[in-house]
């Protein structure tokens, strides 16, 4: 999915809250979900694509042991400076995420994204 919404992805990168509606690295994720499903119900991309490597490079590069928090949880938990390796999502998902480490995360994963890119 990263890949195939590049473009869209770095046009968002200026302005964040102006196409997604707010300056947060979901709603980046959710918009370019619902882009990315368009790009396969109009058959741009296949369903073969959908099956993303980018949630298991993030885990490797950011040393968590598997990717089933999604990148963004990741992304955001790294952050918010929780360890990766001592990870409690409970207490991820009840802490609040101020707009400064809103901007670190969405900073954080256009770095990420380019470093991904490269490597594919």
């Amino acid at each position: 999915m990263i890949l195939d919404c590049y473009k869209l992805l770095k046009q968002i990168e200026r302005r964040p809250a102006m196409y997604v509606g707010q300056n947060t690295l979901r709603a980046i994720f959710i918009y370019t979900s619902g882009y990315y499903h368009a790009l396969i119900d109009k058959g741009f991309v296949t369903a073969a694509h959908t099956d993303d490597p980018f949630f298991d490079w993030i885990a490797d590069k950011l040393g968590y042991y598997e990717s089933t928090a999604g990148w963004v949880n990741m992304i955001v938990a790294e952050s918010m400076g929780f360890d990766s390796k001592n990870i409690n999502w409970e207490e991820v998902f009840e802490t609040p995420t101020t707009n400064e480490q809103h901007s670190i995360s969405i900073n954080r994963f256009y770095e990420l994204m380019e470093e991904y890119k490269k490597e594919n």
